[in-house]
């Protein structure tokens, strides 16, 4: 186990969850986000805050990280946002140590058609994909080269460009994710299988709305998604938290979407008091995975995101409900379209799921009208 004496920095565009994990686990924690959510603030010892990562320079990355860490020794874990800007891993001072994976991983996994190459390569199951703008576009989607939460996906038109976008068949079929746990030995320990579910809008159809554990559900496919993240993390050496995309067909074939290189938010529908999971994360980047059982449950765990139907201005007065995270801090302004904050619940099913974040919607948007 690491030295809890050596603080942690949380690099990210939202570094909430992997706060609080850490703060739970005992260490130190120092965060860089865009946000300083108040419960982000709440978690963190030191929190300094960074511009968009998609513009961020090197020179703005190294003052941050000489402004927070003031040149003391400390282990850096980032998390969403690190895509935009991989390459600045490189230039990290002596005094911080890597506990992730490499940027010429993150350079490999976030490159498209080498992902897909690398798939291939494997002999491991996706759509069919191209990199130029198929003649036909029917039966087509457009996703970034870049992006997450699938903000940025949709129908091909005439203003993408192949410079910035690849295409690839549209899947009907359950959208889901494997967070899973690799020591870089080409050890892999899956940690759960959630399903996602969309929060569409016109201009953002697979805008990411909801993940929930559903182990259950797909459970059919555990081997097959261990012997997918087996292959792929033997293949790259990976380590540390990461979580693969995955569609499953109508026809019942499971198929690769993407592999983020890195902890993703459903960590939180496994995060625990007495297991935090970012300890599992770093044990795991120092080449120990140890075969640790989750408290069993006959729950299921659900996070929601809950986003603004108009221009918001949040005043002091909000009264959170405790299962609602990534809260906003006083007077920020939250743009249309933008989230407001999450909520996590635990519920017998589904539909109790659904229930219980309606509530807790209601309570939040009832104090913002």
């Amino acid at each position: 186990m690491q030295n809890q004496n050596l603080p942690v920095l949380i690099f990210a565009q939202s570094g909430r969850f992997l706060a609080q994990s850490a703060t739970q686990a005992g260490y130190r924690v120092w965060v860089a986000d865009c946000f300083g959510d108040q419960d982000t603030l709440a978690a963190s010892e030191r929190w300094l805050p960074l511009t968009n990562l998609s513009t961020l320079s090197s020179q703005q990355f190294l003052t941050t990280l000489n402004a927070i860490t003031k040149g003391e020794a400390c282990s850096l874990i980032y998390g969403s946002g690190i895509e935009y800007c991989y390459d600045l891993l490189e230039f990290l001072p002596d005094n911080i140590e890597l506990l992730a994976n490499s940027a010429s991983n993150l350079e490999r996994l976030n490159n498209p058609q080498a992902f897909f190459n690398l798939l291939h390569q494997l002999d491991l199951p996706f759509p069919v994909t191209t990199f130029k703008s198929p003649d036909s576009k029917k039966g087509y989607i457009a996703k970034p080269h870049t992006g997450n939460g699938g903000n940025h996906i949709g129908a091909i038109s005439p203003f993408i460009s192949s410079k910035t976008h690849y295409f690839q068949k549209k899947i009907d079929g359950i959208s889901g994710s494997a967070l899973f746990l690799a020591d870089s030995h080409g050890t892999v320990q899956i940690v759960s299988i959630n399903k996602q579910y969309p929060a569409p809008t016109v201009s953002s159809p697979y805008r990411l709305g909801m993940i929930e554990t559903a182990n259950d559900e797909l459970s059919p496919y555990k081997a097959q998604l261990s012997r997918i993240c087996t292959r792929i993390s033997t293949e790259l050496n990976l380590k540390g938290l990461n979580s693969l995309d995955f569609i499953i067909s109508k026809q019942n074939t499971l198929l690769v979407l993407e592999l983020n290189p890195r902890p993703s938010a459903s960590m939180l529908l496994n995060e625990s008091p007495s297991h935090p999971i970012i300890q599992r994360h770093i044990d795991a980047c120092l080449g120990k995975i140890t075969d640790q059982s989750l408290p069993i449950s006959n729950e299921i765990s659900s996070l929601r995101y809950i986003y603004a139907s108009r221009d918001i201005n949040i005043a002091n007065k909000i009264s959170w409900p405790l299962t609602c995270g990534d809260l906003p801090s006083f007077g920020s302004k939250i743009n249309c379209g933008e989230p407001i904050c999450t909520t996590l619940v635990k519920a017998i099913n589904h539909v109790d799921a659904v229930d219980k974040h309606n509530v807790l919607e209601q309570k939040i948007l009832v104090q913002l009208t």
